[in-house]
């Protein structure tokens, strides 16, 4: 399998004073090309600081991510902001869609930010809402959307740009059981036509185990989880 992305010995630690908090402990895992993991914790276990920092959102206290054998937090702020909108895609567990734009305009705003010509982005997002099966709300704004359409818009937006990586926080975290049903299978139709991997994030220990690989993340600590179930 051809590596993606690695993390060595990452760390986070937030000093406030003479009070310091380690929120991750020395994590060590590996991200092949095409491949899902799920990493389960608590509120709290440090999975959106970790997610952070997978994105050069933040910076590690020690340690180092690579990716495509390039260690993230070496590049400049102008590399950074290159490296999220062309190489990776955001999901959220709240779709953070702009209420006063339609699905169409919301999924090609990365690409509005990557200065493609405005025909050019459209084309191209309506042709990821169509993949999601979204392609018939294309005008409709956030507003005029079910939680699960709003989801999938969502993840069109991720994956526009036709990222290598997709990072997940939660993403069927605020859905019914029916909903993230929909989105799980979108996640692995997905996989199968991109060859996109992800990182999901998610306390749904059911989600996890169906996913290539599970790992466990208590108190700042990354293990393998015995819920994995080994592939899909």
């Amino acid at each position: 399998m051809t590596e993606l992305l690695k993390c060595i010995n990452l760390s986070k630690e937030y000093t406030d004073g003479k009070n310091s908090v380690t929120v991750l402990k020395n994590i060590n895992f590996t991200v092949n090309k095409a491949e899902q993991i799920a990493i389960v914790g608590s509120s709290g276990s440090g999975k959106s600081t970790l997610l952070h920092l997978l994105g050069a959102l933040d910076i590690p206290t020690s340690g180092s991510v690579s990716f495509e054998q390039q260690n993230i937090f070496e590049f400049n702020q102008n590399q950074q902001a290159q490296f999220r909108n062309q190489s990776l895609g955001f999901v959220y567990q709240f779709h953070h869609l702009l209420p006063e734009f339609n699905a169409i305009e919301n999924v090609a705003m990365p690409l509005f930010i990557a200065k493609k010509p405005i025909k050019q982005a459209n084309a191209l997002a309506l042709a990821m809402l169509e993949k999601v099966g979204m392609s018939h709300r294309a005008t409709h704004k956030p507003s005029e959307l079910s939680g699960g359409e709003r989801q999938r818009v969502a993840i069109a937006r991720a994956l526009v740009t036709k990222p290598k990586l997709i990072l997940a926080d939660e993403p069927t975290g605020n859905l019914d059981r029916k909903n993230g049903e929909s989105i799980y299978q979108l996640l692995v139709e997905l996989r199968e036509q991109t060859q996109t991997s992800f990182v999901v994030v998610t306390h749904d220990n059911q989600l996890a185990s169906r996913l290539d690989r599970s790992l466990s993340l208590v108190d700042g600590v990354l293990s393998e989880s015995n819920s994995s179930a080994g592939g899909l």
